[in-house]
């Protein structure tokens, strides 16, 4: 069971703290192995990525592991998940991760609740086929997700028709900007949340870096409480994206970490 607001963290818990490395994407496209190493000497525990890396999945295994990051999960590309889903099971698995996820789907797949329900059964199959393999498989909603679509938000959809055994990462931003407060919506489906994206909400509502906005996060830490979770900072819209991890990791290790 959560913690209530009320509650402290027990003082052991010291949970590591990782980054989405979409907040870096252009330097990933770039020079991937640079940009690793660039994370890891930021003092970041772990990673995530935001696609597949085809061939050169195995060097970034082993240039992760040589690095000390852990792999937190792999997005994978919804065409991809779409047209081979054994593909990138493998990939994402070549990568050092235990977990995919589908982060993003485009307007035109999400107009109509059959293309929701079309979608949720997909994604149980694909869920079954990397269980079979030993990957687990999770869902990052944004905030389209709290729009009704046909009378009905897909959000309240996913969480009932998703095998209860598919994750769910929980992004702080994106939720709020969903018109839902990150803890209740917490507390509402702790059992589903595997995966933190760490980032924060200023007062007009544009995104900011961890600690320099609105959002409570103290709350939220003492809500998980020894829930096993992966928290991972991540900005999207960064002017300087390096900079906003150094000065968001700080504040989220404080929180969440160390």
């Amino acid at each position: 069971m959560a913690l209530s607001a009320c509650q402290t963290v027990p003082a052991q818990i010291s949970d590591p703290v990782g980054v989405q490395l979409y907040t870096v994407r252009a330097d990933m496209d770039r020079d991937p192995v640079a940009t690793l190493r660039r994370v890891a000497a930021l003092g970041f525990d772990e990673v995530e990525y935001y696609r597949t890396y085809g061939d050169r999945s195995a060097a970034l295994c082993r240039e992760t592991r040589a690095l000390g990051l852990e792999v937190a999960a792999v997005h994978v590309p919804w065409e991809l998940l779409r047209d081979d889903p054994e593909r990138a099971i493998a990939e994402a698995r070549a990568m050092c991760a235990d977990t995919i996820m589908l982060a993003w789907l485009p307007p035109e797949e999400r107009r109509t609740l059959a293309q929701w329900r079309g979608w949720i059964a997909r994604m149980n199959a694909v869920a079954a086929i990397a269980r079979a393999e030993g990957m687990a498989f999770a869902y990052h909603a944004h905030d389209f997700e709290f729009a009704p679509v046909e009378g009905q938000r897909p959000i309240d959809l996913l969480m009932a028709d998703l095998d209860p055994a598919i994750g769910f990462e929980l992004d702080t931003y994106w939720v709020a900007r969903g018109g839902e407060d990150p803890v209740a919506f917490y507390r509402a489906h702790a059992g589903r949340v595997t995966h933190f994206h760490l980032k924060d909400m200023a007062a007009d509502g544009a995104m900011a870096d961890v600690g320099a906005g609105t959002l409570d996060f103290a709350a939220l830490r003492r809500a998980v409480g020894d829930r096993p979770v992966h928290w991972l900072v991540e900005r999207d819209d960064a002017p300087d994206p390096w900079a906003s991890l150094a000065s968001s990791l700080p504040a989220a290790a404080r929180t969440f970490g160390r």
